[in-house]
């Protein structure tokens, strides 16, 4: 009787320990399955952000180059005034350039001339505003073609050529 108390013993025993070992495996799968699908929601929560933030930075672009197009429509000189303004110290540092290498510079009239020299170098940018709006334009004011482009009047009137001339038949 003993040995058959001590083998329901075991048995019981056994299965106790076999249920704990099932009960603590659900448990971990299923911390696990929560854990996993915690994560996976934080994902896609951080993907979505990410595409929203990105798609609001395309919009603003967007939205800035349209002002940008629109301001250019109707106010070309102000904008070329702006965007030459933003790059005005390299403008004066292209134009101080002419004076980079000349080791001795003579000049005539005193200060005047060192002032005049310095002055058109300052001023380069103007006639960096004058090529600009000469482009936006078309190379003339009143919306005339560029003498360039400009198709002759007359029959008389030579054509211009548009190509180099080895280009040419």
């Amino acid at each position: 009787m003993r040995a058959g108390a001590q083998a329901s013993q075991v048995k019981l025993a056994a299965a106790a320990e076999a249920e704990s070992v099932r009960l603590r495996g659900e448990a971990a799968g299923a911390a696990t399955k929560i854990a996993g699908e915690a994560e996976a929601q934080a994902a896609q929560a951080r993907g979505l952000a990410e595409a929203q933030a990105a798609r609001a930075l395309g919009l603003a672009e967007a939205e800035a180059i349209r002002a940008r197009a629109e301001a250019l429509k109707e106010n070309q000189e102000a904008v070329i005034a702006q965007q030459l303004a933003e790059r005005w110290p390299e403008v004066v540092e292209a134009g101080a350039k002419a004076f980079g290498n000349v080791d001795h510079m003579v000049v005539l009239n005193g200060a005047q001339g060192v002032e005049e020299l310095l002055a058109k170098a300052l001023t380069l940018g103007g006639t960096g505003i004058g090529l600009a709006r000469a482009l936006l334009d078309g190379g003339s004011r009143n919306g005339a073609e560029p003498e360039v482009l400009r198709e002759p009047k007359t029959s008389r009137e030579p054509q211009i050529p548009r190509e180099p001339a080895e280009f040419r038949e």
